[in-house]
């Protein structure tokens, strides 16, 4: 059967849920926040292409000045702004169309 993962906000909502789901008789577990990014991470590594082949929008871009300057922004700075490489946007594009 499938699961789920829940990342309340708070401790106080930690608790709340985990009292929620004993209350219903549901197995909860709570695990560090260390775990639960493993975790994330072990899925995402699922997704990722292992057949050695580098796809052309996977190789290095060589960045000017104003594109490092973004990257170095703190995420409060970059709260807000959406920035998607037009390369990108292209690549997604044309797969798009190849479907």
């Amino acid at each position: 059967m499938d699961s789920i993962l829940i990342s309340p906000k708070t401790d106080k909502e930690l608790k709340y849920v985990l009292e929620l789901l004993h209350s219903l008789e549901i197995e909860a577990k709570k695990i560090s926040e260390k775990d639960r990014d493993d975790f994330e991470l072990a899925q995402l590594l699922k997704n990722v292409d292992a057949s050695g082949i580098v796809r052309e929008e996977t190789q290095a871009i060589n960045l000017t000045d104003a594109q490092r300057k973004l990257l170095e922004l703190s995420e409060e700075e970059m709260a807000g702004k959406t920035v998607v490489p037009e390369k990108a946007i292209q690549v997604e594009e044309d797969e798009w169309l190849n479907k």
